[in-house]
């Protein structure tokens, strides 16, 4: 935790352990104003202990795989105080750019009628996994409680 009178920066890990010696899922910056940046978020199974033993769900499937990733998104926004419309900015990294129109329609149902945030999508040779089709990274906004 890096902390002065008025910044702190902590980081989490929400995964069972596997990710743990490779990234940060959440940071979150406190100051004028809450901001959390999510890491990739995919399919991943977040029960693992080790990296060894982490597998990708909906393997093949890049709607699912995408589902689960907005799912898990709005979990971890919901655990830091924030919801999916205090998103100011996203990023998704695709194996196959063909999905481009399948990925925003599975974001407008995850995004349940609101505003699709400012948002770069991008082709990638690979993702953390051979089995991961998609992962997306988040930051979001919110005001600090009184």
């Amino acid at each position: 935790m890096l902390m002065t009178e008025d910044f702190r920066r902590i980081a989490y890990n929400h995964n069972s352990g596997w990710s743990q010696s490779f990234f940060t899922d959440v940071v979150v910056i406190d100051g004028p104003h809450r901001t959390i940046y999510l890491s990739g978020i995919g399919a991943e199974d977040t029960t693992a202990e080790n990296p060894e033993d982490m597998r990708v769900l909906a393997i093949g499937d890049f709607a699912e795989q995408t589902r689960i990733a907005y799912a898990r998104i709005k979990s971890l926004l919901e655990t830091h105080g924030a919801s999916l419309a205090d998103i100011v900015r996203m990023k998704t990294y695709v194996l196959d750019a063909e999905n481009v129109y399948l990925y925003h329609q599975v974001q407008r149902e995850a995004l349940e009628g609101l505003a699709p945030p400012p948002h770069t999508f991008l082709q990638v040779a690979g993702l953390a996994s051979p089995d991961m089709l998609v992962e997306v990274e988040v930051t979001a906004v919110v005001p600090l409680s009184s």
